[in-house]
């Protein structure tokens, strides 16, 4: 696996050479004259890549080029979107995609998700991942530069998961979700935890198993209900109070972030913001390449 996680603001222009079989392109905000607060937020995102890259400035902009090609070609799910439609209004009265506060003793952060409406009529798995995404977004965009996690471990809380909600799965919206997340997120994956496993686990990643790589597969930590073994790898007070940490409410921490979602919607429904401009020749795209390789070779310096 390469580096996982999500991309968000860039307004200065990015460079983009768009994975094959796209275009050579260049995103707009690397290039186009930055207003202070995107300015701001292109550097966050910049220093991001950079950071899951470990400072590697080559590395950091082909997995940013990867970031904004896949986006483009599946603009149905990260591009034409919006926090404050039905689907994903509906999608977040039925489950918890939440950034839990703090980071783990070794520098990780813990991402929750679960079901709160067990009735699988209400669940629409395609809303599930364009949600999952404009959260990551608003993250990166609003993250403490000072703090940037070492790693993300994402934690499944499978109770009332049943097998109508696996009959629910989109296989096109599932695959693409595989592949962003393992190969042009800009996080470092370290560990995926699934709570309360039910019976029929096996199935389940009979359908999710064939997209997984094999070095992220062995990332993956089964719990059976009630097992204390997670807490063998986090600590249990990151948790919300629902579970025994003392993280505060799960219902509060969720408010936060459906407020953060609200604030930042202008920003994640802009689609300056995530498209890619095709450089008709090749000198522009050179040119725009030397632009964003320069911003981060600057932020390896600072």
């Amino acid at each position: 696996m390469g580096t996982t996680a999500s991309c968000i603001t860039i307004a200065p222009q990015r460079l983009m050479n768009a994975p094959v079989p796209l275009p050579t392109c260049t995103p707009e905000h690397l290039n186009s004259p930055p207003s202070e607060s995107s300015s701001s937020a292109a550097r966050l995102l910049l220093r991001r890549f950079l950071h899951t890259t470990r400072g590697d400035p080559s590395a950091a902009q082909r997995l940013l080029e990867l970031n904004y090609g896949l986006r483009n070609k599946h603009a149905h799910i990260f591009i034409d979107r919006d926090p404050l439609d039905d689907s994903s209004q509906q999608l977040l009265q039925v489950a918890d995609l939440v950034p839990l506060p703090g980071l783990t003793p070794e520098n990780n952060k813990l991402l929750f998700y679960r079901l709160i409406d067990f009735d699988a009529d209400k669940f629409n798995f395609t809303a599930a991942i364009k949600v999952f995404f404009m959260v990551a977004d608003c993250r990166f965009a609003t993250e403490d530069e000072e703090r940037l996690s070492d790693g993300e471990i994402p934690v499944f809380d499978m109770a009332g998961y049943t097998l109508r909600h696996l009959t629910k799965t989109a296989l096109g919206a599932l695959r693409v979700y595989m592949k962003f997340v393992q190969e042009a997120h800009p996080v470092r994956l370290k560990e995926i935890h699934v709570l309360n496993c039910p019976s029929f686990v096996d199935k389940v990643m009979a359908v999710v198993k064939p997209f997984i790589k094999g070095e992220v597969f062995k990332l993956i930590h089964f719990h059976l209900p009630g097992a204390e073994t997670p807490y063998r790898h986090f600590p249990r007070s990151m948790l919300p109070e629902e579970y025994g940490g003392e993280a505060g409410k799960m219902s509060d921490l969720k408010l936060q972030w459906m407020q953060l979602l609200k604030e930042q919607r202008d920003y994640l429904m802009d689609s300056e913001n995530w498209q890619i401009n095709k450089a008709k020749k090749n000198g522009q795209r050179k040119s725009s390449d030397a632009g964003v390789t320069k911003s981060l070779r600057t932020l390896e310096i600072d």
